[in-house]
């Protein structure tokens, strides 16, 4: 029988980590998460699984279908507007915590896996997220490991 790669979102995250975030660095990280899977100008059913998957966990138990709904609506209208560089150095600002900080670039990360299908476009947002959350390569590197440590065989 052949072994299907998953990524597992709720092993790149922490448990509990809505409890662990602000609402200004949640909203960040959702914003950072769908840029990164919108960098490559289409949008695949696996990517938004991911992101709708990581969206509950930053929520938790409180999530609700108009917050999800609401998310969602406004990060389709920035899709349809575009990424500029502005754009990302406003939500790294907001994401000035280390812990919210490594965290966001795990999930952004994540979200590019999410397909099995990473490109130049994705590759390049990749690396214009480090510069604006002022990662080392040796930092990033380190998170994308704990994220690749995620993608797992599924049974």
């Amino acid at each position: 029988m052949a072994r299907v790669l998953k990524l597992d979102v709720d092993q790149v995250l922490p448990e509990g980590i809505h409890a662990d975030i602000s609402d200004q660095e949640r909203s960040a990280m959702l914003e950072v998460a769908y840029l990164a899977i919108a960098a490559d100008g289409k949008l695949m059913e696996e990517e938004l699984d991911a992101f709708v998957q990581a969206m509950l966990l930053l929520y938790g138990p409180d999530a609700s279908p108009d917050q999800v709904k609401r998310v969602v609506d406004h990060l389709l209208a920035q899709f349809e507007r575009g990424q500029d560089e502005a754009l990302l150095a406003d939500l790294a600002a907001d994401l000035s915590r280390p812990f919210a900080r490594d965290q966001a670039y795990k999930l952004a990360y994540a979200m590019t896996m999410s397909d099995f299908d990473t490109d130049d476009e994705e590759f390049h947002f990749d690396q214009r997220l480090r510069q604006a959350l002022c990662l080392s390569e040796d930092e990033a590197e380190a998170l994308a490991d704990q994220v690749i440590d995620a993608v797992r065989p599924e049974d």
